[in-house]
């Protein structure tokens, strides 16, 4: 509100800010306003060195080595599995990921899955929810956002940061021992079982001053947890309304499993579940709009002249949003059927910047194959745990629930048989 917004959806323009002129477009000032309250200041919402040294840190979090290693994956799934209703009975499956995030980033996880969870867990659950849908709404009241009041808002942000400062400063104590054991141990054999990694315990080794390291976690934590329980509840939402791809999934599973769980390398080699995901980024990308602030007077090669071909000036200062979501479905890019779901489009389609879904260049989502693996794995597992997966009041057309991400607005019903 009360801005003049330059709205793309044209690839060359995309790959202008995200590529060919990254330097000369920011993250800017204002999302670090309305973001600081809840985020303080990280990879999410930081420019220059401060986005530089957060994203050398937390890309080892996702290498493969580690991304590969998918008891991480089926312990969580065991746990949806025992909190999933046994009799058939119709469940919102949406809210699934945030257990695996802290795992994967705190060391440990909230546990909201368990039958057990605590209040403090749910709690925690609740807040974290309430602070992006906070985010979210100054974003678009724009130069209004100081306007912005929820009561609940600040409680939130203030519950969140209570949570995992305990977390933090659990890490800080850890660190303190790592390194004292450190100076006592010698260096240990090139055979030596390495510990995980995490992103969390990398901060705190380097003696990164606890604010700091809770705002780096918590804005990986918005990257990390909410695009994938957007893309696996959008997969599952598609997959109850689509029996005839459940067959052909079940059969891939089946010819290539023989029953066992999946590994790694199994998953990339299982061709329709990889198109399946695609067309789920295809149709629901997570992040269906992302903006960019100009930081030198710049041109984009399309948009000026009269039939919007030319190039245009954007001013210093400029706010240019690109839009994800209706460039996914361009009929001009993707043929008479783009908002059809259809994975069979995947056998011969090899696009390039019409097809965004994890960002692009040097701002490229680190977690892309992490989100992926995840994704995969809790489909093959679900597929392989239930004989049908039934959609349960999900015959209306879909429609989105928008905050920093976009996810299926009337929820993701289902009846699980075994």
């Amino acid at each position: 509100m009360g801005d003049y917004v330059i709205f793309t959806n044209e690839p060359k323009n995309v790959q202008a800010v995200l590529v060919t002129k990254f330097k000369d477009f920011e993250i800017g000032q204002r999302r670090r306003d309305n973001s600081a309250e809840l985020l303080g200041i990280g990879v999410f919402n930081a420019d220059g060195q401060t986005w530089e040294h957060g994203r050398a840190l937390v890309r080892p979090n996702f290498t493969r080595k580690q991304v590969a290693d998918l008891g991480l994956f089926e312990k969580h799934v065991q746990r949806l599995f025992e909190a999933l209703p046994k009799d058939g009975t119709a469940v919102d499956i949406q809210e699934w990921t945030l257990d695996t995030g802290t795992d994967v980033l705190f060391s440990e996880s909230s546990d909201v899955l368990l039958p057990s969870a605590t209040e403090v867990a749910r709690k925690f659950a609740w807040a974290f929810n309430r602070g992006i849908d906070g985010i979210a709404q100054r974003i678009r009241l724009g130069r209004f956002a100081r306007f912005y009041y929820d009561p609940q808002y600040t409680a939130a942000c203030k519950f969140v940061h209570d949570y995992v400062d305990e977390i933090v400063a659990k890490a800080v104590y850890r660190a303190k021992e790592w390194h004292a054991e450190k100076k006592d141990k010698p260096v240990p054999p090139d055979d030596a079982e390495e510990e995980r990694y995490t992103f969390l315990n990398a901060l705190a080794r380097e003696g990164v001053e606890p604010k700091q390291i809770r705002d780096q976690i918590l804005n990986i934590l918005v990257a990390a947890r909410d695009t994938s329980a957007c893309l696996m509840s959008a997969a599952v939402f598609e997959l109850a309304r689509r029996p005839e791809y459940q067959v052909q999934l079940r059969r891939e599973i089946a010819e290539k499993l023989s029953g066992r769980q999946p590994t790694f390398e199994d998953l990339k080699d299982l061709t329709f579940l990889n198109h399946f995901v695609k067309e789920t980024l295809r149709m629901y990308p997570p992040v269906p709009l992302n903006a960019r602030v100009a930081k030198n007077d710049t041109v984009l090669p399309r948009g000026g002249g009269s039939d919007g071909m030319a190039p245009i000036f954007v001013p210093r200062g400029q706010l240019v949003v690109y839009q994800v979501y209706s460039m996914h479905r361009r009929e001009d890019l993707w043929g008479s059927d783009a908002h059809i779901f259809r994975p069979q489009r995947w056998e011969t389609t090899r696009p390039t910047f019409e097809y965004l879904p994890f960002n692009a260049g040097p701002r490229i989502c680190p977690g892309q194959q992490f989100a992926l693996v995840e994704t995969s794995y809790v489909l093959v597992r679900l597929l392989q745990e239930y004989s049908n997966i039934e959609a349960r009041g999900n015959s209306a057309p879909w429609r989105e629930h928008l905050t920093l991400t976009c996810s299926v607005g009337q929820g993701v019903w289902v009846s699980l048989v075994k």
